[in-house]
């Protein structure tokens, strides 16, 4: 998508989302972990990064976000029958709407199922918002999307508006300079990872296990409502990668057999080219031998694609954004398609 299109709507969005750029940064910094943990997934499933900011759109990445009779739900903010259609399980002991894990898995399917069906990652988003069918009318008659960045069709003003506010968030996370918006850096403290756990296990021993607190271990999966897993549940918990391990590691101890899955995706699975994070995670600490200048039979180059940032580019040769800037003499974080690039290392 040109997210930084020339769109009045889209300008407008990024004015109001950056009028307060540290209430801004605040809420991209305590929303990373769960951020980063949909980008992977998003990336896994060949879906624009773009997208990693829907959650932050429908609810500030809040996967508490309640539901009342007949409401959307969670992080994703999914309606019940939505949920029911996809199989999620909602009742009195667990609601997958408010689970990172189940309801990530739902949206990534739909977003995936409305950018084949529709062929173009906008009409997508608004199939999201509005529904499959509402696009499909007012794409009748196969009218002109025109030249803007909002799709020139007939179709209510909430859902482009929707448009215009993800298309507005992810031209910020591109070009925060242009908005004084400093981007947080994400750690390895913030990597989550996913454990297969046994029906039955209570919340409490699980959070014993993980060496957490069970109030952080609800926190990442306040889709179990009662203080123990149901069978009728996935069985999973998302938990920061290293407590992911601990309770793994515990779980397979105490059993006669492993019982425990610990899942990640590589860093850099999926294609290239979407959106990235809005930062490189810290670079592991050089040695001084890494640090020497790399020999020219080592250096690559690389012409920027459509959709490519620094971040993305950096992750795809294992190198940090620092040093593509020094490499290149670059002094801010847009590159441009068609731009040339030296790789060392």
């Amino acid at each position: 998508m040109d997210d930084c299109s020339d769109s009045p709507l889209i300008r407008a969005r990024e004015a109001m989302f950056t009028r307060s750029p540290a209430r801004f940064e605040q809420l991209l910094q305590q929303s990373l972990p769960l951020m980063m943990y949909v980008h992977k997934e998003l990336q896994a499933a060949g879906i624009p990064g773009e997208f990693a900011m829907l959650p932050m759109l429908e609810s500030s990445y809040n996967p508490h976000e309640p539901s009342r009779r007949g409401d959307p739900a969670g992080m994703w903010q999914l309606m019940p029958r939505t949920a029911h259609m996809h199989g999620i399980v909602v009742d009195r002991h667990y609601d997958g709407r408010l689970d990172p894990v189940a309801s990530t898995r739902v949206a990534v399917k739909m977003l995936a199922a409305f950018g084949e069906r529709f062929g173009d990652w906008r009409l997508a988003d608004m199939a999201y918002n509005a529904g499959p069918y509402a696009v499909l009318g007012a794409l009748r008659g196969d009218p002109d999307l025109g030249d803007s960045g909002i799709p020139d069709i007939p179709i209510n003003n909430t859902t482009r508006n929707h448009l215009a506010k993800l298309m507005a968030l992810a031209c910020i996370l591109r070009e925060p300079e242009r908005f004084r918006v400093e981007l947080p850096k994400p750690s390895a403290n913030d990597e989550l990872a996913t454990v297969l756990v046994p029906a039955g296990t209570r919340l409490a021993a699980a959070a014993n296990m993980a060496e957490t607190t069970e109030s952080a271990l609800r926190a990442l999966n306040p889709g179990y409502l009662g203080a123990s897993i149901p069978a009728s549940s996935p069985r999973t918990l998302l938990l920061p990668a290293g407590a992911a391990q601990s309770l793994a590691a515990a779980l397979t101890v105490n059993a006669s057999e492993a019982i425990a899955q610990v899942s990640t995706r590589e860093r850099n699975a999926g294609p290239g080219g979407n959106l990235p994070l809005p930062a490189e995670p810290a670079p592991p600490q050089a040695s001084p031998d890494s640090l020497a200048p790399a020999t020219t039979a080592h250096a690559k180059r690389h012409r920027v694609r459509k959709g490519e940032t620094l971040w993305s580019i950096a992750q795809r040769y294992h190198v940090s954004v620092d040093d593509l800037k020094r490499w290149n003499d670059l002094h801010g974080s847009v590159v441009h398609p068609g731009e040339l690039l030296h790789i060392r290392g």
